[in-house]
C-alpha cells in the first residue's frame, strides 16, 4: 500500500510515524509543511537542523523522500498526486489541505486528533481537556472531510493521563495510542471499515484557540483539577489569574495538591495554599 504521511515536528507526528516504520507500513512519502522544513541536503551530506527524532530525521534514517508541501493548492496538490497514494494519514498538521489533496488517494485521507471526537473538536483539544478536568483523554482516527473533525471515524480509544503531567509528556501518551491506531487500521487490510462510523451531532462541541481569559483558574474546581491543568499548560509568560477572598493571586506554578481534606488560605513567601472545592493546591504566585 504506497502510504503518504503528512505531519510536522513534535511526538504527535513522529511517534506514529515511527510506528508505521517499525510494523513495516513503512510510508512511501512524508510531506511537511514548507514553511517548517527543517531538513536540508548539501551534495551528498545529509544536515538535519532539528534533533536526531525529528520526522525530517527519521524520515531520511528511513530513507522515506521528503515534501516540502507547498502552501499554493494547486502546487501541493500536483507533489502529492505525483506519488499516487492509496492512503494518506495525517497527524498535527497545522493547514487545512485542499480538495485536491484530500482527493488524491484511491483509499481516502485519514487524520489523527487528539480526543474521543465528536468532542473537543478545533485546534488545541488537549488544552480544553485539560481545562475541563478530565482524567482520560483520547485519540480518532477519523475520514479528513470538508468540515475540519466531522469526518467519520475509522477507530478511537482513551488513555489515562497521570496526574502532574506536562502538555508534550500527554502528547507522548497519545501519539503512541495514534500509532497503534494506524498500525491496527492497516494490519485489518480488506477488513477495514475505510467509510468510517459517522460522528453522533448530539455529542458534538468545538472549542477554539485559548485566549488570556482562559487560563484564569477558579477556587470553585476540585483541587485535582487545578493541579493537573496549571501542570500541563504553564510555561514562560503564562500566569493563572485566580480570585481568593477578593484578592487575586498571578499563580505560576502548582507544587502539589491534596484531593480531599480542608485547608485555609495560607501565603509564605511566594508560595500559598489554596483552598478548593474538594482538596487544597500548593502553588507558586508572582509577587507585586
Amino acid at each position: 500500500m504506497n502510504i503518504l504521511f503528512i505531519g510536522s515536528a513534535g511526538p504527535l507526528s513522529v511517534i506514529p510515524f515511527r510506528s508505521l516504520c517499525e510494523a513495516d507500513y513503512r510510508p512511501h512519502a512524508v510531506a511537511v509543511d514548507a514553511g517548517d522544513y527543517q531538513f536540508s541536503q548539501q551534495g551528498d551530506l545529509a544536515v538535519v537542523t532539528e534533533d536526531r527524532d525529528s520526522i525530517e530525521a527519521l524520515a531520511h534514517l528511513n530513507g522515506t523522500p521528503i515534501i516540502k508541501l507547498s502552501r499554493h493548492s494547486a502546487d501541493a496538490a500536483q507533489q502529492v498526486q505525483a506519488f499516487s497514494p492509496d492512503i494518506i494519514f495525517v497527524s498535527c498538521f497545522a493547514r487545512k489541505l485542499s480538495n485536491e489533496v484530500l482527493s488524491a488517494p484511491s483509499i481516502g485521507c485519514f487524520n489523527l486528533h487528539p480526543s474521543v471526537l465528536p468532542a473537543y473538536r478545533g485546534p488545541s483539544p488537549m488544552f480544553w481537556q485539560f481545562r475541563d478536568g478530565v482524567s482520560e483523554m483520547g485519540i480518532t482516527l477519523h475520514r479528513v472531510s470538508a468540515r475540519l473533525d466531522e469526518g467519520n471515524i475509522i477507530g478511537q480509544t482513551s488513555v489515562a493521563i497521570p496526574n502532574g503531567v506536562t502538555m508534550q509528556q500527554a502528547c507522548v501518551l497519545l501519539a503512541e495510542a495514534g500509532g497503534e491506531l494506524l498500525v491496527q487500521a492497516l494490519s485489518r487490510r480488506d477488513q477495514t471499515n475505510w467509510i468510517g462510523v459517522a460522528q453522533p451531532a448530539d455529542r458534538a462541541s468545538y472549542q477554539g484557540f485559548p485566549s488570556a481569559s482562559d487560563y484564569i483558574v477558579s477556587t470553585g474546581w476540585p483541587a485535582k483539577r487545578l493541579f493537573n491543568f496549571i501542570c500541563a499548560t504553564r510555561g514562560p509568560g503564562i500566569v493563572f489569574p485566580c480570585t481568593v477572598d477578593k484578592r487575586i493571586f498571578k499563580l505560576v506554578e502548582a507544587i502539589g495538591f491534596q484531593e480531599t481534606g480542608e485547608a485555609r488560605l495560607l501565603v509564605e513567601g511566594d508560595e500559598l495554599v489554596l483552598p478548593c472545592k474538594s482538596g487544597f493546591v500548593r502553588a507558586r504566585f508572582l509577587k507585586s
